[in-house]
């Protein structure tokens, strides 16, 4: 059997043109393919896929097999075209399809999730050790804290929850796109920007707790927030597959890597940025409510079961959106 570096050497030409052509033929230009650049890709693929099964079976630890299966997954759609999906593909990919781009990517979220919560971790320490920086709080939410009215409904008049849930769905979108965007920065940004969002909401639950207002705080904050910092934490994760494409392409150009992230992480940003609509309108309706703070609670663990529930099991099985055996795009080493 041929070292895995004899193996590279020999097939790697073939899978450079074939980068080349794909590079070449992407987008409209297809359709203006000449016969023999179609030949040719079918060609290529036919050789790469052999080269797929040699590497299984030769070199089935290294990270090879992965690669050249994520070139095929690339080159096999622009030979095998389909039609485009219209709006009526929408209500599978919700069904199927986003809860599976969210366990492709979960690592990644899982990730985003931490920092989000070492820096509520830093913010309820800060003022543990520092009562003083209390003085941090925005003025509105220390008179709250204050006058003991935190989650109180008379401090948000209903007649101002449409427009309050309308501003808060506008903002939570710009939270989402600027923590997805910003992954293209190698994700430091994305970290900083979860760090210091919780930081300020350890920050604001450490000066409750002082208080006494544990129950008022949680109940102003549940209820909306499962859905919210979900959604914020796996847009998050979509920006930071983005960094580690360009920090680890592998055997592919970086452009070539970020183009193998980009639909996965758009699909996902875009998608699961629809649930913020529904955290608005909770947001401005249920919490300013004079519902028990309970009952509050229970929204917020009810609408985290439903929602972990489906990102979690939906899919699973066979239906329309991301196929089950989908490879995830990502860095391949080339150490060899």
């Amino acid at each position: 059997m041929r070292p895995p570096e004899q193996f590279v050497a020999e097939r790697r030409p073939l899978w450079d043109e074939l980068v080349t052509l794909c590079e070449h033929l992407r987008g409209r230009r297809v359709r203006r393919a000449s016969a023999a650049e179609v030949d040719r890709l079918a060609s290529l693929i036919r050789l790469v896929s052999g080269d797929l099964a040699t590497s299984r079976r030769d070199y089935p630890g290294s990270e090879l097999p992965a690669y050249l299966q994520t070139l095929l997954t690339t080159a096999q759609p622009l030979l095998y075209r389909r039609a485009s999906p219209g709006l009526g593909a929408l209500p599978g990919f919700f069904a199927w399809g986003l809860p599976r781009r969210f366990r492709q990517l979960a690592p990644y979220t899982a990730f985003a999730a931490f920092c989000l919560a070492a820096g509520t971790a830093a913010g309820w320490a800060a003022v543990a050790l520092r009562p003083d920086l209390v003085g941090l709080l925005p003025a509105g939410f220390q008179a709250s804290v204050d006058s003991h009215h935190v989650g109180n409904p008379l401090a948000l008049s209903g007649q101002f929850s449409s427009q309050l849930s309308a501003f808060i769905i506008q903002n939570n979108i710009r939270v989402a796109a600027l923590a997805c965007v910003l992954g293209l920065f190698l994700g430091v940004p994305t970290v900083a920007l979860l760090l210091e969002n919780g930081f300020m909401l350890g920050v604001l639950a450490s000066a409750s707790h002082s208080a006494g207002l544990d129950l008022q705080f949680w109940a102003l904050i549940v209820p909306h927030g499962v859905i919210e910092l979900t959604v914020i934490c796996t847009a998050a994760g979509a920006g930071l597959s983005l960094g580690d494409s360009l920090l680890r392409p592998g055997l592919n150009s970086r452009a070539a890597a970020l183009t193998l992230a980009a639909r996965p992480a758009v699909e996902l940003a875009l998608g699961i940025s629809c649930l913020l609509v529904v955290a608005g309108m909770i947001e401005g309706f249920v919490t300013p409510s004079g519902l028990p703070p309970q009952l509050k609670l229970g929204v917020g663990a009810l609408s985290g079961i439903l929602l972990y529930a489906w990102l979690l099991l939906a899919g699973r099985g066979r239906g329309p959106g991301l196929r089950p055996g989908t490879p995830t795009p990502g860095p391949v080493s080339s150490d060899w």
